[in-house]
């Protein structure tokens, strides 16, 4: 009678082990695929507000052409000109930060721009007819400071 006993809660912790090891496995794909659709979400959100940034910027540009002056300032640490952020922010206000790394002054168009959102860096590139959108999301894995300094 006891080995019959035995033999019945070991099947049972068995089948408890199995389900929970189901469950536990479940809950860590669910995770991850929760994970996944999320970051994919933002990384299409940051986007949209880069594709936002950029057309404020076209617009922009037409009217600091009409002063006879463009939205480029390569001077300047963002490369945009003096006045231009409040004429953005007048047609889209940028949740981000933005700068201009390209300008064709011939066509008086934006070639390359960066757009940086929370941990998203979208980065746009005109060459020719060809637009390149890319969207990568930075993870800070070492943080480097005075505190960090071993030998003095």
């Amino acid at each position: 009678m006891d080995r019959e006993r035995e033999a019945q809660t070991r099947q049972w912790m068995h089948k408890l082990f199995k389900i929970i090891g189901i469950t536990v496995a479940a809950l860590i794909i669910g995770a991850a695929v929760f994970f996944v659709f999320k970051l994919q979400a933002d990384a299409k959100a940051v986007l949209r507000e880069a594709k936002n940034t950029r057309m404020a910027l076209q617009s922009a540009d037409i009217e600091m052409y009409a002063k006879g002056k463009s939205v480029f300032n390569p001077s300047n640490e963002n490369g945009i000109e003096n006045g231009v952020t409040g004429l953005v922010n007048q047609i889209y206000k940028p949740e981000g930060t933005y700068r201009i790394t390209g300008y064709d002054a011939k066509r008086h168009e934006v070639t390359g721009m960066t757009y940086e959102n929370g941990h998203f860096l979208v980065t746009y590139q005109l060459k020719g007819d060809a637009i390149y959108w890319d969207v990568d999301y930075r993870m800070n894995v070492y943080h480097y400071d005075d505190d960090d300094i071993v030998v003095r």
